[in-house]
């Protein structure tokens, strides 16, 4: 019997692992882009809270 040849899990090319280099690559700059567009949304929601709060505090001193 022939032995088994072993495929990459994405693309299904010949590789001796389950994840090829260039599909393991792709993946990870895929995570790596996710992960960035993910912290500017948290950095602009925390900016968007910080203004909010200053906000606040000049009205509460214009009414003092």
């Amino acid at each position: 019997m022939s032995e088994k040849q072993k495929k990459c899990m994405l693309c299904g090319m010949p590789s001796d692992d389950s994840i090829c280099d260039s599909c393991k690559s792709n993946v990870q700059g895929e995570a790596s882009h996710k992960k960035q567009n993910m912290e500017k949304q948290v950095k602009s929601s925390s900016e968007v809270d910080a203004d909010k709060m200053v906000k606040k505090q000049m009205k509460r001193s214009e009414n003092e």
